[in-house]
């Protein structure tokens, strides 16, 4: 579902479940997912169940056109809202993006499909030093067979190529991707808006038979985050996932999280993840969810 530089198809591997586009028109077709959680845990976490997100996007596609809307509904806000809307044209060999549209940045996907488990690896995403999406340009170009780059101008959160005394924050991203070969992928993104405000992503993939492995930096301007996973597909349809993240927090204590995460796909657009994860810094903080993902 999202748009990011791909080096390994690790990126699009985590579940064996699939999207199939329904074909409205010969330019137009539309897919989505649902999903629905429950989750639980004996800290302060109330036992729940909620349907988490409902998003569908339309795709349009003409020659060298091309364009995508994501309308999104997020259950646990109860709000509606466009998750993406650009255009896209292929040119100088690579492809020129407008509209609002997600970060190339960090090893996860943003949203369920695409995801090992439930939960994001910084924060649950609340808190994340990584960028989600913003309102501007992009260019990202295939360099040869096995790299690609794109660089984006954005708003960064404020008005795209404004007044900075009236919310202007014009941020530049850059994103690099490699595939080196023998199963190991490599990732460099860096960011940085007219405040100064400088963000460095990095991540290391490898793939070797039914295990998939990840590390990644996430640098910022006062804090930095680590996050190392483990993935075993012990199955076609099953895996098991180990994540383990570090956050620095300004002025207290790391936050580190064990997460321990199982995946079965139940049928080619239908998968059920289950999660636990613990905080090692908090010993009653242990959280248990259990999701329903469906694809179309």
């Amino acid at each position: 579902m999202k748009n990011k530089i791909a080096i390994a198809s690790a990126f699009f591997a985590a579940s064996s479940f699939s999207f199939a586009e329904i074909a409205l028109t010969e330019s137009l077709s539309v897919e989505g997912f649902v999903n629905t959680q429950y989750t639980d845990g004996n800290g302060t976490q109330d036992a729940t169940f909620d349907l988490e997100e409902v998003e569908i996007s339309f795709l349009f596609e003409s020659g060298d056109v091309s364009a995508r809307i994501d309308t999104d509904y997020i259950g646990a806000f109860g709000t509606g809202d466009l998750d993406q809307a650009f255009i896209s044209y292929d040119v100088f060999g690579g492809t020129v993006s407008a509209g609002l549209m997600d970060s190339q940045l960090g090893f996860e996907a943003f949203e369920a499909p695409g995801l090992y488990t439930n939960t994001l690896a910084y924060s649950n995403g609340v808190n994340s030093q990584l960028p989600a999406t913003d309102e501007g340009i992009k260019f990202t170009k295939q360099l040869d067979a096995v790299s690609s780059i794109g660089v984006a101008l954005s708003n960064g959160g404020g008005t795209f190529i404004g007044d900075e005394s009236n919310g202007g924050d014009t941020t530049i991203e850059v994103a690099y991707g490699r595939d080196l070969g023998n199963g190991i992928g490599a990732f460099v993104g860096f960011r940085s808006d007219n405040q100064s405000n400088d963000l460095i992503n990095a991540y290391v993939t490898y793939e070797t038979g039914a295990y998939t492995f990840a590390a990644e930096i996430v640098d910022g301007e006062t804090t930095t985050d680590y996050q190392l996973l483990a993935n075993y597909a012990y199955a076609d349809n099953a895996s098991v996932t180990v994540r383990y993240t570090t956050e620095e927090v300004v002025g207290g204590d790391d936050i580190d999280v064990l997460t321990l995460a199982h995946q079965l796909a139940l049928a080619d657009n239908l998968c059920l993840t289950s999660e636990f994860s613990d905080n090692g810094a908090a010993t009653e903080d242990q959280l248990f969810s259990v999701s329903l993902l469906f694809t179309f």
